[in-house]
């Protein structure tokens, strides 16, 4: 579901402000001959379940798990197995410089079978901190997942207002065309009566043409985008994507900069990356340090062999036993061959550091341009309504004066183009205004 600030009193635009609009959107053939109504709900579960770079975000988040308790695997007792044999010819004894030889009837078969169990009782602390550094690798993972799946409804969001908006743009371009239609054929009886020029009926024809070119642009562009939002939803293209119930909501205009900053402080997963990552350098730098300690194991061996060795000849028995100890080891060249490496992960720490400035200055920026975006596409919506005020008064007028002849096709020309270009300047400045609303709330991180 989208996700909507609790604190903002949505303004419902009515669809009545866009001019000359059916109550349902036309459609379009796709080379396929296939159209689907898809809401926005719909699209955003179908890429939650499908879109594929969410779901190698899942694996990567699956595999970090598994490194986790493959890692807590090393606490446990490690049990070997192992048997062996071998033929052994009959040995030869020489003498006095290889000038006397003896041949000895040796027993050939030699065989043995052992069993070894060991656990780690002391190693530096080296498997605990190897443990906390996959889980630290999993909380990475989990936010990395959480960015994709925001990144991903916030694009479907923007592909499917925009597929509406083009949509939109397509009925007002044809609402004129219809409206030109008309009037060509009425110039064409008139310019037969001698009442208008031939040129009049061109200029006419010539606008005509125009738009009939900016609505194939249109539905070109349709196909375009109702392909990747197929995409990006899992749906098999090519399937030309009919957006509907379609809630056009412009927010009212009560966020404060300072708050939304410090909730994308707070939410961000860019900077929980950040600081899990230099959690992880230190946690490097522990390990490193950590192999100047000693180890120390437990053991515990059971073993049997066939003959008895040690003897010579060796004797026709089976010899088994079984022995317990405790071992200890140090790497007494870690005392100065792990310096640089020490060095390197405090670098590496340092670095960190200043990454996570470096994200909070990004997400600063971002969130800055979101904000004064949003706030920019709201004053803009008011403009250009007025402006498609303005436009139909003129057209309004315009068109008495030419029905009365007091009023050239020049001037009903221009007065159509200022009405249409109103039209679809106010369709984009709402959409743009939705969009950048979901493009505010990403940058605060509660798109989830």
């Amino acid at each position: 579901m989208i996700i909507k600030n609790r604190t903002i009193l949505p303004v419902v635009i009515s669809l009545s402000l866009f001019i000359s609009f059916p109550a349902t959107l036309s459609s379009q053939e796709s080379p396929s001959g296939a159209v689907r109504d898809i809401s926005l709900d719909e699209a955003l579960m179908l890429s939650m379940q499908n879109n594929l770079g969410l779901r190698m975000a899942r694996t990567d988040s699956a595999i970090a798990r598994e490194e986790v308790l493959y890692a807590r695997a090393a606490r446990t007792p490690f049990l070997s197995a192992g048997i062996n044999y071998n033929y052994i010819g009959n040995p030869v004894l020489y003498r006095d410089f290889y000038s006397n030889d003896t041949l000895i009837n040796y027993l050939n078969h030699q065989a043995g079978w052992n069993l070894m169990a060991g656990v780690p009782i002391y190693n530096g602390g080296r498997i605990n901190k190897n443990i906390e550094k996959k889980q630290v690798n999993e909380l990475i993972m989990n936010e990395v997942l959480k960015m994709t799946a925001a990144q991903v409804r916030l694009a479907v969001i923007q592909q499917f207002y925009t597929l509406y908006r083009l949509y939109r743009e397509v009925e007002i371009i044809e609402a004129n065309i219809n409206s030109i239609e008309v009037r060509i054929r009425q110039l064409e009886s008139r310019v037969a009566n001698g009442q208008n020029l031939i040129s009049d009926l061109k200029r006419t024809e010539l606008q005509l043409s125009n738009y009939q070119i900016e609505v194939f642009t249109t539905r070109n562009n349709i196909a375009i985008i109702a392909n990747y939002l197929c995409i990006l939803t899992g749906i098999d293209p090519p399937l030309l994507l009919m957006p509907i119930e379609a809630v056009i909501e412009v927010p009212g205009d009560t966020m404060y900069y300072e708050a939304c900053l410090a909730e994308a402080m707070i939410n961000r997963y860019e900077l929980k990356q950040s600081e899990l990552s230099q959690q992880l350098s230190e946690i490097d730098l522990q390990i490193t340090r950590s192999a100047r300690l000693p180890v120390i194991t437990g053991n515990a061996l059971y073993n049997s062999q066939y003959p008895v060795p040690g003897t010579f000849p060796p004797q026709a028995d089976i010899l088994n036993y079984w022995a317990v100890g405790v071992g200890l080891s140090y790497e007494i060249s870690s005392l100065y061959n792990i310096n640089h490496r020490i060095r390197s992960n405090r670098l590496q720490i340092e670095k960190e550091t200043i990454q996570t400035d470096n994200v909070r200055n990004m997400i600063d920026q971002e969130l800055k341009m979101a904000y004064v975006k949003f706030i920019e596409s709201k004053r803009n919506i008011e403009s250009f309504r007025k402006n498609v005020d303005l436009a139909r008064s003129n057209y309004n007028i315009v068109k008495s004066k030419y029905d009365n002849e007091f009023a050239l096709i020049i001037d009903m020309i221009d007065a159509e183009i200022q009405l249409n270009d109103a039209q679809l300047s106010l369709n984009n400045a709402i959409i743009d205004s939705i969009n950048q609303y979901y493009s505010l709330l990403y940058a605060m991180g509660k798109l989830n």
